[in-house]
């Protein structure tokens, strides 16, 4: 630590009930802190307070900054502090209190000159105004628009995090529900149903972003697992007079239009572009699917079918399942009536429990591929899916246990009750969507 060296330290009181939301802010605060000139490092004590055993004392927090040299810490305090101290009082109000003294490299208090002769620690408030309508603020979002009280004259990052925080809630929040979400079973329900909800991705922005991530992965990355066309000559048709292959760019043209003109069809259905239109269509007609649905007659080549039931499956599936949901919910109501909990605070819980199978899934299907591009890794990769099969079943046992605080085999017994009506509903939802999507694929 050079000789100019100065620690700016600001102690920061706090309320308890809006201690997550102050920690979250302070972090970001520091980052931004240290983008400013001669702002070299900072550290965040968290002292030992009374507030531990007692709610409603305030909680402690300090913040040490090693400035370069006593000129940029003044430069700070005559350009920068009367607008950041401003916000943070337009947002957390009377609910957080601070101090703030100079020491020396050596931890000497020096005089607060400084700080004295700096329009911060004059009598008039600073009040702050809507960047958007001019209105004065008093919170975080203005009284008249509406809009949060946020500038984005801050780092590259500091606007991407505040992008995924909105959408997705990557933010720390994010790091606040993960490990929750996959090693403690229903403790983010809990969390939720006490009122703790400040700190923890909300339930249907969690659910969405896992749904996201795991239909992606599955449609996209992981696709070649799930589904492939046949390469097989013609199919699998032994009567068919062209020994032909589909093309992978066919396969792709009819997959992004699974509505193809005639000619297209017969192009694609007989595997190649080179051959004579008859035999293309030889090719076709042995290699088609006819039928009758709902007193509409249909015939198609079987590749097309594939396709267009492929394409609406992948576009309707993550629909389906977010109907499911209610039905979920409304069964957990149903079989804890007693606990008087509300129904929305059963959906909340199928919320958590859906997003963590979704994202164990994404494993699942990370290892698969995993065991597929290393076949030496292809018997530990088996044994580890089964492993996280088991571990989701043992989870949502262990996660009723936890949340609902019934005893073990009274949950043991509305488990496997409520996971046959699961599996038997949603088998009736899955049927019935396949039927929607039949429909769709036949409306040629």
């Amino acid at each position: 630590m050079a000789a100019s060296t100065v620690i700016y330290e600001v102690t920061v009181d706090a309320d308890a009930d809006i201690l997550a939301e102050c920690d979250a802010w302070l972090t970001q605060h520091v980052h931004d802190m240290l983008q400013l000139p001669g702002f070299m490092d900072a550290n965040i004590l968290r002292p030992e307070t009374a507030s531990a055993a007692n709610e409603s004392l305030p909680v402690r927090r300090v913040v040490q900054y090693m400035v370069a040299s006593q000129a940029d810490l003044d430069h700070y305090l005559q350009e920068h502090a009367p607008r950041m101290r401003a916000e943070a009082a337009a947002r957390f109000g009377n609910s957080m209190r601070t101090s703030r003294r100079i020491l020396d490299k050596h931890g000497v208090e020096l005089p607060d000159i400084s700080i004295a002769g700096t329009a911060i620690a004059t009598a008039e408030p600073i009040v702050l105004h809507c960047l958007n309508c001019g209105a004065p603020l008093t919170g975080k979002f203005c009284p008249n628009c509406g809009q949060q009280n946020h500038t984005y004259a801050a780092p590259l990052w500091g606007v991407i995090n505040d992008f995924f925080g909105n959408h997705f809630g990557f933010d720390t929040k994010f790091f606040h529900s993960i490990l929750p979400l996959l090693f403690r079973p229903g403790f983010l329900s809990r969390e939720y149903s006490a009122g703790h909800r400040v700190r923890y991705i909300n339930p249907l922005r969690l659910y969405i972003f896992s749904s996201i991530m795991l239909f992606f992965i599955a449609w996209t990355v992981a696709s070649p697992q799930i589904a492939r066309f046949n390469h097989a000559n013609c199919l699998g048709y032994s009567n068919c007079s062209v020994n032909s292959k589909l093309f992978s760019s066919d396969q792709q043209n009819l997959y992004t239009n699974p509505t193809p003109s005639d000619k297209q069809k017969q192009l694609i259905a007989s595997g190649t572009q080179n051959k004579a239109a008859d035999v293309a269509a030889t090719a076709a007609q042995n290699d088609s699917v006819s039928g009758e649905m709902f007193g509409k007659k249909f015939t198609m080549s079987k590749t097309e079918f594939k396709a267009r039931l492929i394409h609406d499956f992948e576009t309707y599936l993550p629909k389906m399942m977010f109907v499911f949901l209610p039905l979920v919910a409304l069964l957990l109501k149903l079989f804890y009536l007693r606990s008087k909990r509300y129904y929305m605070e059963h959906l909340i819980f199928t919320l958590h429990n859906h997003a963590f199978v979704y994202t164990a899934m994404i494993f699942i299907l990370l290892a698969g591929m995993l065991g597929t591009h290393f076949p030496g890794l292809a018997v530990p990769v088996r044994y580890f899916k089964d492993l996280v099969g088991w571990y989701i079943v043992v989870y949502i046992f262990l996660a009723m246990l936890f949340y609902y605080r019934q005893s073990f085999i009274k949950t043991l017994v509305k488990f496997l009750l409520l996971g046959f009506i699961y599996w038997l509903t949603l088998i009736i939802t899955f049927v019935l969507g396949v039927v929607l999507i039949l429909t769709e694929v036949l409306a040629v």
